[in-house]
């Protein structure tokens, strides 16, 4: 009896410490949450501590979490798991990679705004602003891009790296306005952004998507992969998946809005690719289920030296003030929710062509049509054409200028004729000389004798 006892009581020993193995063994934790170190020669939990831990009570919390005693020796090339949130944080900023227009600063605690410029380094607490018709570009230490539209208010809450672990937290905080971002593109294991909102919270691991804020409404469009989108209803985050060509809203104190198919990109294959004037005209059609047009008018094909933004419910676009040069338009449908669809590039060139310059005139001043001339000499003028260097004089008996009685080449505006071709009625006029032609000439006048 004793002996089935003591088997019992063995059997339910091992069951339990079965159960507790299987509650904290770490392999069934999310491995993106640990970090699996290899112990190296002459490694201790205190080394480990000094190396990458954030605080020393982490000693016996980590010994905990291994089933391993703190007196007992680590072996070189035993694996151990290092919950990340035990890991040093090391700080981390953001390189600004482009700036356009207005564009501004201010970093915590201080309240003065200082201009942004290309190269600058941005850190945690500090707020960017960009306004109209400007923009920024920043560079995160994970690869990850953001571009940051015109009219809009960010602010980065957190950036750095886990120690030992490699992998990059960035926190970023959107106001106002939009942004689009490529976040994590190496796709590197355990890297997380995320872009929160007055309204909601987009979170990803490696993916392409844009963030709006208006108000107390929050917008979420996926250009690639996927994004986890959250909102807090009743005290309760409500979280959704949105894929890529899908998007959702948030209202403040509500849960996303299931996905929403984001609206195709316009057809611009019709519109004009060279404009002979210095204003630009489109007209687009307006597709069911599409609210208004939004466009971008920029210099670059990259859209980071913007010219004019335009939103248009009429599908018509007009943009004055051009100069000869290439274009780049860049249009997106917005639905009724407010979410902007895939992008649509339309390139064209301006090439103004002025009028031709007004030939110049040449025309008689005297003798006035229909004078009396009794006797010689007779004294021709005419108006001077700075560019011509000779003309012809031309007399006849009648307007057609058949029966030529009298021609001649000269250098100047002015000619004195000794002859007098007796009596009767005479006509004249005057041409340009160019490679030895007459170009056109003169009206016609008449003398008489």
């Amino acid at each position: 009896m004793k002996f089935a006892t003591y088997c019992i009581g063995v059997l339910l020993l091992a069951m339990s410490f079965s159960s507790f193995a299987n509650v904290t063994r770490p392999e069934n934790v999310n491995q993106e949450a640990i970090w699996l170190y290899t112990v190296n020669q002459d490694d201790s939990f205190e080394i480990i501590y000094k190396k990458y831990l954030n605080k020393r009570a982490n000693i016996a919390e980590l010994a905990k979490y291994n089933q391993h005693k703190l007196t007992k020796k680590l072996q070189p090339g035993q694996v151990i798991s290092i919950p990340v949130e035990m890991l040093k944080k090391i700080p981390t900023s953001a390189q600004v990679l482009l700036v356009y227009g207005d564009v501004q600063v201010a970093s915590a605690p201080a309240i003065e705004k200082r201009k942004v410029q290309k190269g600058d380094f941005l850190t945690q607490g500090d707020t960017l602003e960009t306004g109209k018709n400007s923009l920024a570009k920043l560079l995160f230490a994970d690869g990850s891009n953001m571009d940051i539209q015109p009219n809009s208010n960010l602010s980065i809450q957190a950036s750095y790296k886990y120690v030992g672990k490699e992998t990059y937290v960035t926190h970023l905080k959107l106001v106002k306005g939009r942004t689009e971002v490529t976040a994590n593109p190496e796709h590197v294991a355990g890297n997380t952004l995320q872009v929160e909102t007055p309204s909601a919270v987009a979170a990803v691991r490696g993916t392409q998507f844009r963030v709006g804020a208006e108000g107390d409404i929050a917008l979420q469009e996926t250009l690639d992969g996927r994004v986890a989108f959250s909102a807090v209803e009743n005290g309760v985050v409500q979280e959704i998946l949105i894929a890529k060509g899908y998007g959702s809203v948030a209202e403040k104190g509500k849960a996303p809005s299931p996905p929403i198919l984001l609206p195709d990109a316009p057809d611009v294959s019709a519109l004009p690719k060279l404009i002979e004037q210095n204003i630009a005209n489109f007209s687009l059609p307006q597709p069911q289920g599409v609210a208004v047009l939004v466009s971008q008018l920029a210099l670059d094909v990259e859209f980071t030296q913007i010219l004019n933004e335009q939103v248009t419910q009429s599908g018509k676009l007009s943009f004055a003030d051009l100069t000869d040069g290439q274009y780049y338009l860049k249009i997106r449908a917005q639905d009724q929710h407010g979410l902007q669809g895939i992008d649509a590039i339309h390139a064209f060139n301006v090439m103004v062509r002025l009028p031709e310059p007004a030939e110049p005139v040449l025309e008689l001043i005297e003798p006035a049509d229909g004078a009396i001339i009794p006797l010689a000499p007779t004294v021709l003028s005419w108006t001077p054409i700075s560019a011509a260097n000779s003309y012809v004089v031309q007399i006849a008996r009648d307007t057609h200028f058949v029966d030529i009685v009298f021609e001649r080449r000269v250098s100047f505006d002015k000619l004195t004729i000794n002859q007098s071709f007796g009596a009767g009625e005479f006509y004249w006029r005057v041409a340009v000389l160019s490679d030895g032609k007459p170009q056109r000439f003169s009206e016609v006048r008449k003398f008489s004798r």
